[in-house]
């Protein structure tokens, strides 16, 4: 029996009325006030779960709304 490679994970960083949030998996995750600091949160993430041998891609909402890609590097 092989070891399976961990699933892709998507990071999604989006706006709220109360602040920031990371959605992961479904879930939300972290409240932030401010969006740099849920883009740091989520490469914190991103880079333990590359470490773990995982593909990892992270959205960011952005002012009109679009999500664009951000890099983990």
């Amino acid at each position: 029996m092989s070891a399976s490679a961990p699933e892709p994970l998507c990071l999604t960083i989006v706006h709220f009325p109360d602040g920031w949030r990371i959605l992961a998996n479904k879930e939300r995750w972290g409240r932030f006030k401010y969006r740099v600091d849920a883009e740091e949160a989520a490469i914190r993430l991103a880079r333990k779960a590359q470490e773990a041998g995982g593909q990892v891609t992270i959205w960011v909402q952005d002012l009109s709304g679009r999500l664009e890609g951000i890099s983990a590097a």
